[in-house]
């Protein structure tokens, strides 16, 4: 057990502090170390030193723990879309936005890493994360739209809409298997892929 694997002391009573990214990067160390299937939230409470009721506050499932941890990146991809400029090119947007959201933490990037190369193996868990995808649809049909000037109805919105969503979420998954560096240049690399097809 490395350092940063030791559980935390045990406190009665309602804990003070509970970093739900901090449980979910533990959670997700302890998966690749011991198996997913293999792992309880009972250990999953032992390991982060919190009441098993806590834990289920905070992730109600295994697939919570790991999904759990992507609300600041989907926030900072919201933030980035929602800024988008008339006129300005849709490539643009996109790439901005996709480097604002994946702009993060050492410890956020290893989170995400391993959450993405749990799915990889686990195909099932992806299935428990589409609400959190489908919540990013209706803006990105927007800005799609808008910088396209087309209606957010119309066929052309509505799938590069979603191309651009599951060539974002394929070069997440290569990434987290083949790609020592930064998400970001990645799913930029997907999204010029995506853009030079005529």
């Amino acid at each position: 057990m490395t350092p940063s694997d030791a559980p935390a002391p045990r406190r009665r009573g309602r804990p003070a502090d509970v970093d739900p990214e901090r449980v979910a990067l533990l959670a997700l160390r302890h998966f690749d170390e011991h198996g997913y299937e293999q792992t309880t939230m009972d250990d999953i409470a032992r390991l982060a030193g919190i009441g098993r009721r806590t834990l289920f506050r905070y992730f109600p499932s295994k697939p919570a723990l790991v999904w759990g941890g992507i609300e600041p990146v989907v926030g900072r991809l919201h933030d980035a879309l929602a800024a988008a400029e008339p006129g300005e090119s849709l490539h643009d947007v996109l790439v901005r936005a996709v480097t604002a959201s994946f702009r993060m933490e050492p410890e956020a990037e290893e989170a995400t890493r391993r959450r993405l190369a749990l799915m990889a193996t686990h195909p099932g868990l992806i299935g428990s994360g589409l609400s959190a995808m489908a919540a990013n649809r209706g803006l990105l049909v927007e800005v799609v739209a808008r910088q396209l000037g087309v209606e957010p109805l119309s066929l052309r919105a509505q799938v590069l809409s979603d191309a651009i969503t599951s060539a974002n979420f394929s070069a997440l998954l290569w990434w987290a298997r083949h790609d020592d560096g930064p998400p970001a240049p990645v799913v930029v690399a997907a999204l010029d892929e995506l853009f030079a097809v005529r």
